[in-house]
């Protein structure tokens, strides 16, 4: 059977500008447990409210408007788009914090009265998304207790409605594996933004570096011992993170212990300063994947280049924004960090047991083939399913002109997930 819009003769609507004007849009205030704030819409098709519902959230990214929005209910569903309370600054980031401002989306849901919901992880959403699903298909006496830094999170007490199936849409690793792939471990000195090993740079012509758009080519055994050291250097920004933490946490027992009175004034004052001083870690460097450059590297239909970085990467990586460039040192523990972040996609997949589909954009210049396959083979889901996306970049538009022949990759995401929901859920109403 058609559906609405195939009736009237005209082609679904893919671009959010073009939103039917008779979906309604239903502004959204939320406060999670811990009292921090959050905003979403809700659209919904025209008539009555669908029983299935489809939730966005992304870090730190402005998924209220995202671009499934007209196509999903354009089919009848509903959409729930949810900013995080770090929406667009991502500097005190703490993951596990975010699990709240979800479960506070979901709680509203349910008791709107939806009788399903979907996940719909989108790029840094997918590893988000499956973190939740994955805590809140937990018992509560085994859910996380701690942040990487040390500090509490009482999932434990936290009323948490699980989904009812989840799909990942160009989704990576989780910010902190991500961030492993993009560390450059050339960096010698953290103080230091311009220290570098030879030996160890990208961007050095000895190693196989070619000037942009040039393909550029690595040895294998290069790239290897490469892999390692960017973990290396993950590791030792964790220990920069870790003592800072130490040191503030000293300085506050100091702060609060029984002596401190007896202390000499000028030792007050200096304790108490160290006490409240908010430390900051500035990481410089952080675009340096060879397979940016080097298409051998996880072949793919990509172009050469990162989404982060307009032409060559080396701009971005010593440009003056960048990700994770000022982090506190819990945000980059919980959040950046690839070796201490609890956000970790394949190891959250693995507890996710709701039917799962993975949608892999394969023109994607910043996420790869072997990544997508290690998240559909870690998925605990028994009924699973992977899907390419051919010649689609990782904002699903099209790459080249075989992208422009297939057509529009938002459309042909929407022709894909709807059946597979039905088939699952039934119709949207």
């Amino acid at each position: 059977m058609a559906h609405p819009t195939e009736q009237r003769g005209r082609r679904l609507p893919f671009s959010f500008t073009s939103l039917d004007p008779a979906v309604r849009r239903e502004p959204v205030y939320l406060e999670a447990t811990d009292t921090a704030q959050s905003f979403g819409v809700l659209y919904q098709p025209p008539g009555r409210q669908p029983r299935t519902v489809i939730y966005l959230m992304h870090p730190r990214g402005e998924f209220s408007r995202h671009y499934v929005v007209p196509g999903l209910t354009a089919r009848g569903y509903a959409v729930f788009g949810h900013n995080s309370r770090y929406l667009n600054n991502d500097t005190d980031m703490v993951h596990e914090r975010l699990l709240l401002d979800i479960a506070a989306g979901m709680r509203w849901l349910r008791n709107r009265g939806y009788r399903h919901i979907v996940l719909l992880g989108n790029s840094g959403g997918g590893s988000l998304l499956a973190f939740y699903q994955a805590q809140a298909m937990t018992a509560a006496h085994a859910r996380i207790a701690v942040t990487p830094a040390g500090e509490s999170i009482d999932l434990e007490r936290e009323l948490m409605p699980p989904a009812d199936l989840f799909i990942a849409v160009a989704a990576h690793l989780g910010e902190g594996r991500f961030m492993l792939n993009v560390l450059d471990p050339s960096v010698t000195n953290e103080s230091d933004p311009t220290s570098y090993d030879p030996e160890w740079d990208m961007y050095n012509p000895a190693n196989g570096y070619r000037t942009f758009p040039e393909p550029s080519r690595y040895d294998p055994a290069w790239l290897a011992e490469y892999r390692r050291r960017q973990r290396e250097r993950s590791l030792r920004l964790d220990a920069i993170a870790r003592e800072y933490l130490a040191e503030h946490r000293y300085f506050r027992a100091e702060l609060r212990s029984e002596g401190f009175t007896s202390l000499t004034p000028e030792w007050q004052s200096l304790v108490a300063r160290r006490a409240r001083l908010g430390r900051y870690m500035v990481i410089y460097r952080t675009l340096a994947n060879p397979a940016y450059l080097d298409p051998t590297i996880d072949p793919s239909r990509r172009p050469l280049g990162s989404i982060f970085s307009p032409g060559d990467p080396i701009i971005g990586n010593y440009g003056p924004g960048g990700l994770a460039r000022v982090m506190t040192p819990r945000g980059w523990l919980s959040t950046w960090s690839g070796t201490s972040s609890q956000a970790d996609l394949p190891e959250s997949i693995a507890r996710v047991t709701v039917p799962t589909l993975i949608v892999f954009a394969d023109g994607d210049c910043d996420i790869f083939p072997s990544e997508q396959r290690e998240i559909f083979e870690r998925s605990g889901a028994a009924d699973k399913e992977f899907a390419v996306l051919e010649w689609a970049d990782h904002y699903l538009n099209p790459v080249g002109e075989e992208g422009q022949r297939l057509g529009d990759p938002r459309e042909r995401l929407i022709n894909l997930i709807t059946p597979w929901m039905e088939a699952r859920l039934v119709a949207p109403v």
